[in-house]
């Protein structure tokens, strides 16, 4: 299945009129999940991306659980990693850069831990397309029984309170406390933003997207070697959402697989005078028996 992205400008000003916009007097709230070992303070309801949906990711059984707040993406890696068989050098140097931290430096390590775990700290500086621009970044390792867990901010560094307040959260237990994450965050419609009569041009700073899954491939369609591509519209808007998703054609048997992938979509917005703005997206998927 292959993945592309056009992006263009929506519109200029502040934070858009997004219904799942998080306000910013909204509490954090403490997630778990049982099954890898951990429960972390999320701005809001993560979504849960299994990495098998990421070309080029070797690693079977990862799963990454992800959520955004105001210019920063969130989110916690998980990957089975049994009786210590792989390094951490491993995750850092094979996996991480294949998706989520790809174009990214990284350095400045030094040893943390959180009881008994052992792990280590990196900085990080995410570049942009162009590499015109960096996000700074940090990435806490850490090695458990059978897992690995990469908990990484992209957008702002650990000088940030909140990003500090993500770092610290982190709890490693067979029995986390927390509201369990479950499948994660199902999207609902949001109103529709209405399009700009005039697109701005000149955005100085792009919308930079940090993961894009790939949809998963319904077995209905996957039994009947149903192929074919899927292509949306919508925007990746300045509250960091992907919204007003429509569809321009496609098989219906593919389409919601499509969409559900689509929401999962996590990026900084793009930035124009000083603030986020909303951009223009078109998204292609193509479904492809192998």
């Amino acid at each position: 299945m292959l993945l592309f992205i056009v992006l263009t400008t929506l519109m200029g000003g502040g934070l858009c009129a997004d219904a799942r916009a998080l306000r910013p007097d909204q509490e954090w709230e403490k997630f778990r999940s049982v099954k890898d070992g951990f429960s972390v303070l999320f701005p809001e309801q993560p979504a849960v991306i299994n990495r098998g949906q990421y070309r080029k990711a070797p690693v079977r059984g990862a799963r990454n659980y992800a959520a955004y707040q105001d210019g920063v993406v969130y989110f916690l890696l998980a990957f089975e990693n049994p009786d210590h068989e792989k390094p951490l050098e491993y995750f850092l140097e094979s996996q991480l850069p294949v998706t989520e931290l790809r174009d990214t430096e990284v350095s400045a390590a030094k040893e943390i831990s959180i009881g008994s775990f052992k792990g280590r700290q990196y900085s990080l500086k995410r570049y942009d397309y162009r590499k015109s621009f960096n996000y700074p970044g940090v990435l806490r390792l850490f090695e458990t029984k059978n897992r690995v867990l990469a908990l990484v901010a992209v957008g702002k560094d650990e000088t940030d309170s909140s990003v500090e307040r993500f770092l610290q959260s982190l709890e490693i237990s067979e029995k986390p406390s927390g509201k369990d994450i479950g499948a994660g965050i199902r999207y609902a419609e949001s109103p529709p933003i209405p399009d700009s009569p005039e697109l701005p041009t000149g955005v100085p700073r792009k919308a930079l997207i940090l993961i894009k899954p790939a949809p998963e491939y319904p077995e209905e369609a996957r039994f009947r070697k149903l192929s074919g591509g899927v292509i949306l519209k919508g925007a990746l808007s300045s509250s960091g959402k992907v919204i007003n998703l429509k569809v321009v054609s496609g098989p219906p048997e593919l389409i919601q697989s499509a969409l559900d992938a689509a929401h999962k979509i996590y990026f900084i917005p793009a930035v124009k005078d000083g603030r986020f703005i909303s951009t223009f997206v078109h998204l292609e998927y193509n479904f492809d028996i192998y």
